[in-house]
């Protein structure tokens, strides 16, 4: 009888333990983030953004990037300074980060050096900067960075960026070793670099960071007219594999380096995909193209569940110019656009964070075809030399060296090299 009992109830209790087993797991899926970036540069310093952080969070997004612009008078300058009208006050960065905790977004704070009148000099740009003092730059961008990560840290912030698409100080990895040391004294979350689209094979220093983060400003089929879809997706499962290769490169006692991506958009103009970075061009507007290659973007980056967030880049200019966004905007706004529904399909899409790690199998696989990537370039063109990084990895495994070689020589050759200047 006792026997029949317990077996009852062990039956009986079945379902219970199945729903809270259930809901143990449901607790552990926490999303993977992903948000937008909100640039703190509406033109007037003590600007609220209670507005925008409200439509951001409605959207579905779990974080937000809050990124404020400061100031290079020329690419020789040795100071960095607030911009007299666009950079936040402190007070309107403790009252934004706030604001944006009390909207449960998880946040990333993401200073931003600009050069004066940067706009009107396409030669002017952070990527591109040589101070005459190269000691006193990065005494001053130490000192910039940790009082704005002190901030950061009172405010609840979650990622730090220390810097972002600032390609010509790649070649001092132990400037930014020395500088995440300082910022780890004030704050205790995450520190993040950004490397642009161009620029990963003369990065160096991912070992200082918690995570590396790429801007994804890659051209897509940039002779033709309008991409197909085949483009779009190839493109991007480019840009995972180069997200894969930083990964591998700079993996750790961890394990892989995490990967984020920093920024992703599109303008809603006529060829977004050949220049996606050019956000001022006066080209015609086209929501379907700014749509299709969002769709196809978030298509690949679904799949990506070894990523660890991704932000939507939000805003261009004119902030303070209300409404943003409608059919005849031509920036990367989503507002009344097409593109909106998409965006919110995407940050309801069941992608959970750490879920599923890397696979050393899509690690290798990525590895591979960088290094078949940067051999086809040296086959091709005359000017093309395989960078450090590359070397030393093949020095260190011979079989990923192999193995691209084979891959490259089932390849056909071409005719003849490209000489240097001429157009690729």
């Amino acid at each position: 009888m006792i026997r029949r009992t317990l077996v009852l109830l062990a039956i009986l209790g079945l379902p219970v333990t199945l729903l809270l087993v259930r809901r143990m797991q449901r607790k552990a899926l926490v999303p993977q983030p992903r948000g937008m970036v909100l640039g703190l540069y509406a033109g007037m310093p003590d600007y609220d953004y209670h507005e925008e952080l409200d439509r951001i969070a409605a959207t579905g997004a779990t974080c937000v990037s809050l990124q404020a612009i400061y100031r290079m008078d020329t690419g020789h300058s040795n100071e960095i300074r607030r911009h007299p009208t666009s950079s936040p006050t402190e007070e309107s960065l403790r009252r934004t980060f706030h604001e944006a905790k009390v909207r449960g977004l998880r946040m990333m704070f993401f200073p931003t050096i600009n050069l004066r009148d940067e706009a009107d000099n396409a030669d002017w740009w952070r990527g591109n900067i040589e101070p005459s003092d190269w000691d006193l730059w990065w005494r001053n961008y130490t000192d910039f960075n940790v009082r704005l990560a002190a901030l950061a840290q009172e405010g609840g912030v979650e990622w730090y960026s220390l810097g972002t698409e600032m390609a010509s100080t790649h070649r001092f990895p132990d400037r930014w070793r020395a500088l995440a040391a300082e910022v780890r004294k004030v704050f205790k979350g995450k520190l993040v670099y950004s490397v642009n689209f161009d620029s990963h094979d003369s990065f160096t220093f991912g070992d200082c960071l918690d995570v590396i983060g790429i801007n994804t400003y890659d051209p897509i089929a940039k002779y033709d007219e309008y991409p197909t879809h085949d483009q779009i997706r190839d493109a991007w499962w480019w840009i995972v594999y180069k997200a894969r290769t930083l990964s591998a490169r700079f993996a750790d006692a961890k394990g892989p380096k995490p990967v984020m991506i920093t920024e992703v958009g599109y303008p809603s103009v006529a060829h977004a995909h050949v220049g996606p970075w050019d956000f001022r061009t006066d080209k015609p507007v086209d929501l379907a193209l700014q749509n299709e290659l969002l769709k196809g973007a978030f298509g690949v980056l679904r799949h990506w569940s070894d990523g660890d967030a991704v932000f939507y880049y939000l805003y261009g200019e004119n902030l303070n110019r209300k409404p943003i966004g409608g059919p005849l905007d031509r920036t990367y706004a989503v507002w009344g656009k097409p593109v909106e529904a998409t965006l919110r399909t995407y940050f309801h899409e069941p992608i959970w964070e750490g879920h599923i790690p890397p696979k050393a199998e899509n690690l290798h696989e990525a590895m591979v075809q960088s290094l078949v990537s940067w051999h086809r370039k040296v086959r091709d063109y005359e000017d093309a030399e395989l960078p450090p990084w590359v070397m030393d990895w093949e020095a260190r495994h011979p079989v990923d060296a192999a193995e691209a070689l084979a891959i490259l020589a089932k390849e056909p050759t071409p005719a003849r090299k490209i000489p240097k200047g001429e157009a690729r």
